[in-house]
């Protein structure tokens, strides 16, 4: 605020001050005081005109107050996206494979196929071995089963009894028989080969042979197997 401005707000106030004085003289006496008039002030002029004075509407109708608009919030910012290692540094282009050689390509082609023969000639050499192996092995098992190692052995081989009525009749004579023992030791099958003549010397002579009984004979692998005799069982009167 410059001087010329405050001047007259001081000399208001020096005005006051006498006012006041002066009034309280009156009231405890009269007081003569003579105050020098204060200078002339030019009066100063307020310039109000950039103030402008709204003029009521016609009508009494209140102005709607504006919406409220909430605030609205800002959208999250998005994250920056973070750059892959591999996108950093562009991939070194590969070498192209040099171009083959046709003469060579030929060459290794042929060496392949001249292996891949080889191979199944030996694969084919290694079934045809393998077979004859295994024919040779069954040979010698076939030939080991007939192989007979032991013959059978009597266990209980009782003598036929003598027909009476051929004793009476004085028949005597010799029956040939034909008889096979199986893996059990007893006789599976029995004939005559060769006749006494007599049929109840024959038939004595059948009857006795059934009723024996034998140990197995053995091939070269141990195994029991069926073996057949020719025996003459003679009959003579005493």
């Amino acid at each position: 605020m410059n001087s010329q401005s405050s001047q007259p707000l001081i000399w208001t106030f020096v005005a006051l001050l006498t006012a006041a004085l002066f009034a309280s003289a009156l009231k405890w006496g009269r007081i003569t005081i003579d105050l020098p008039e204060p200078p002339i002030q030019e009066s100063q002029f307020i310039d109000l005109s950039f103030i402008k004075i709204q003029k009521p509407e016609s009508n009494s109708t209140p102005r709607p107050a504006p919406p409220i608009i909430p605030p609205q919030e800002s959208p999250a910012p998005e994250p920056e996206p973070v750059p892959q290692l591999g996108a950093l540094a562009e991939p070194e282009p590969k070498p192209k494979p040099p171009k083959p050689d046709p003469a060579l390509a030929e060459k290794q082609r042929q060496v392949k196929a001249a292996q891949e023969r080889e191979i199944a000639r030996k694969r084919i050499e290694e079934k045809r071995r393998q077979r004859l192996a295994a024919q040779k092995a069954a040979a010698a098992r076939a030939a080991a089963r007939k192989q007979v190692v032991s013959k059978p052995s009597g266990i209980n081989q009782p003598k036929p009894k003598y027909p009476s009525a051929a004793r009476r009749a004085g028949q005597q004579g010799t029956v040939t028989l034909s008889f096979t023992v199986g893996t059990s030791g007893n006789v599976t099958s029995v004939r005559i080969a060769k006749s006494s003549g007599h049929s109840l010397l024959d038939n004595a002579a059948l009857a006795a042979i059934r009723r024996w009984r034998f140990r197995p004979a053995r091939n070269a692998l141990g195994e029991a197997i069926s073996y057949s005799y020719t025996l003459p069982m003679p009959f003579r009167l005493r």
